[in-house]
């Protein structure tokens, strides 16, 4: 796993130029709110999670490689809420994993022209002068998958690490069978 994303929200409206300044003041956290280059402030814990929050009170983490590093940070944003004022009573934050992104290889390199026929061109996007892997949405899952010429595969769109092994495993099948 490489990456954990996770979003939820607040339940409340929030004041994020004056949000920004107590955050800064009262913890350990970079802050940087900027409305003419971004709509939402962010919030780099000293974990490396960044937190996007916005006036709505919803909020994303990104930068996090587990999904207990992601409910941690979580965690530890909450508490830097509540240290500045802004109680969070429990129960209303409903928060939840919205993607992970796995990395994985098949263990030997791949013919990414052959693959594309293979899969069937209504699943691939392959344009190699624009991007060097094959993206393929596999019909039966709810996922992206990377493939590269190196055998190297990125499965990303998935909520849970079985169900990322599952689309790995049924990818990686399909790949083997198609090429041998």
């Amino acid at each position: 796993m490489v990456n954990v994303v996770g979003s939820g929200k607040l339940g409340v409206e929030l004041d994020l130029y004056a949000l920004a300044t107590d955050l800064s003041a009262e913890t350990n956290s970079q802050t940087k709110y900027d409305p003419d280059e971004h709509t939402g402030m962010h919030v780099r814990l000293e974990s490396g999670a960044l937190i996007t929050l916005y006036r709505t009170g919803s909020y994303h983490i990104v930068g996090v490689d587990s999904e207990r590093a992601l409910f941690e940070a979580r965690d530890t944003f909450i508490e830097a809420m509540g240290e500045v004022g802004l109680d969070v009573p429990s129960g209303e934050d409903p928060f939840s994993v919205r993607n992970l992104v796995t990395t994985t290889s098949l263990g030997d390199s791949v013919n990414l022209n052959a693959l594309a026929i293979g899969l069937g061109l209504e699943q691939v996007e392959y344009e190699p002068e624009q991007f060097p892997g094959l993206v393929y949405r596999p019909t039966e899952f709810d996922a992206v998958v990377l493939i590269f010429g190196s055998g190297k595969m990125v499965v990303t769109g998935v909520t849970s690490v079985e169900r990322a092994k599952q689309v790995r495993e049924s990818v990686a099948d399909e790949v083997y069978r198609l090429l041998g």
